[in-house]
């Protein structure tokens, strides 16, 4: 696949820790690199994997917990996703290798917590997609966010998991009250929590020229929907995009660290948009929610990886 992608991560102007971090990896054996970039493979017969998360804890354990839980994943989707035959693969292979990534992540993360006091309460937001097949497949735990941008459309493709969320839901807020709401960054799933991971799934078709998004809080929080979808359609490079969004969010105060990660669909493989077409964002197939075993998972996933190597 060809694919132009750039991602950016700032400690932005109050935090003392950037505890961000971001991933992206072709899931063909290569020890997978956080808050780094490799080249585009020129062959990803499995997709390419592109990840964002936000840490929490305090002192160093948010920083362990983002990195950590897409280091994990990364790990995971190659074990049971990308070094199986591609004329095997199914959409439903691909959305469990999702969903027991971030239940594999999860507990890592709350097993690295339960082992220092110092980390206790660590946890990380995650928004993943896997571009395969012609779709984005994502997943999503926490307030990161993905959207696509559809010449001329905008699209948030997930959903907070926070409270607010919860409350509008509800019909305890509106959309405008929960703008300002003191508690509008309280997330409700994380890796790393003590109760079962309740991740969202979903797909959306892929046109060539789309442009895929990924971000932390640090940066939707700050820059609209409205000025976001404008750097898009100035159809700069991923990186100089992204440096403006950036720039924006160092203006507005920049609260918490930004991160984003920007994925230009450019291969000539994509259909072309069909005029008129809607975005449609679909859920995923039934499942069965067995998911693989985890016990000793990880050290045999890191030294397939050091097999491929």
């Amino acid at each position: 696949m060809l694919i132009d992608y750039a991602a950016i991560t700032h400690l932005g102007r109050v935090r003392k820790n950037n505890e961000d971090a971001y991933l992206v990896s072709a899931m063909d054996g290569e020890e997978p690199m956080v808050n780094q970039l490799r080249r585009t493979p020129k062959v990803c017969q499995m997709g390419l994997l592109a990840a964002v998360a936000d840490g929490m804890g305090g002192a160093a354990a948010g920083e362990i917990a983002s990195r950590e839980g897409l280091a994990s994943i990364a790990v995971y989707m190659f074990g049971h996703w990308g070094r199986f035959p591609s004329n095997r693969a199914t959409e439903k292979d691909l959305y469990r290798a999702l969903l027991g990534a971030a239940d594999c992540a999860s507990s890592a993360v709350l097993r690295y917590s339960d082992d220092d006091r110092t980390a206790r309460g660590m946890g990380s937001t995650l928004t993943a997609a896997v571009i395969w097949n012609g779709y984005a497949h994502f997943i999503q735990v926490g307030d990161s966010r993905a959207y696509l941008y559809r010449k001329p459309d905008f699209i948030q493709l997930t959903t907070d998991q926070t409270l607010v969320n919860e409350m509008i839901s509800s019909g305890f807020l509106t959309p405008e009250q929960a703008k300002t709401h003191p508690q509008r960054s309280m997330i409700t799933q994380a890796l790393g929590g003590p109760h079962p991971l309740k991740a969202e799934l979903g797909k959306v078709t892929l046109r060539r020229g789309d442009r895929l998004l990924l971000c932390t809080d640090g940066l939707h929080g700050e820059v609209g929907d409205d000025q976001l979808k404008e750097f898009m359609h100035l159809s700069y490079s991923p990186r100089r995009t992204l440096e403006l969004m950036m720039e924006v969010a160092l203006e507005h105060g920049a609260r918490d660290n930004v991160t984003a990660l920007l994925l230009a669909l450019d291969d000539p493989a994509f259909p072309l948009p069909v005029p008129g077409e809607n975005v449609h964002i679909a859920p995923p197939p039934p499942l069965d929610t067995e998911l693989p075993e985890k016990v000793g998972l990880l050290s045999r996933m890191r030294r397939l990886f050091k097999g491929k190597s």
